[in-house]
């Protein structure tokens, strides 16, 4: 698992690929401030084929605990649009931010669950999965979900 903690991002250029999992870690980190890791939100960008980040950052706030498994199919029905407009080789980012440290809570298991599903069924491309709170951005994996 990789994490990743406030106050170690630099500045960066929108052009570098992401070519790593920290590479993606440390954008999330960098994108999303720390009072926005303060509210349940679910944070949306996109990345080209060659890893090259596109000029779009969806934030959408006041998400709750445990959506209904449509809402997240919804979610995943913009997604694979946008990727299909913008980038059809490329992938999404979602990153999930809410109040507490950075210690996988039963919450943040059913979004990943939802997520990957939903992804897997309409056949999305996400290139990670994050959590962002005020202590860290960490990837979460299948590991986690368990």
């Amino acid at each position: 698992m990789a994490t990743y903690s406030p106050g170690e991002t630099s500045d960066f250029d929108a052009a570098t690929p992401l070519d790593t999992d920290q590479d993606v870690l440390r954008r999330v980190d960098r994108l999303i401030d720390q009072d926005s890791r303060r509210r349940r939100s679910v944070w949306l960008f996109f990345l080209s084929g060659d890893g090259v980040q596109l000029p779009a950052v969806v934030p959408i706030d006041d998400v709750p605990a445990r959506p209904k498994p449509y809402q997240v199919g919804n979610l995943c029905d913009i997604i694979a649009q946008v990727l299909s407009d913008a980038a059809p080789d490329g992938s999404a980012v979602i990153s999930l931010t809410r109040p507490g440290d950075s210690t996988v809570a039963d919450t943040d298991r059913y979004w990943f669950h939802l997520l990957h599903d939903s992804a897997r069924e309409r056949g999305v491309s996400i290139r990670l999965l994050c959590l962002a709170t005020q202590d860290a951005v960490r990837q979460l994996t299948l590991d986690d979900a368990i």
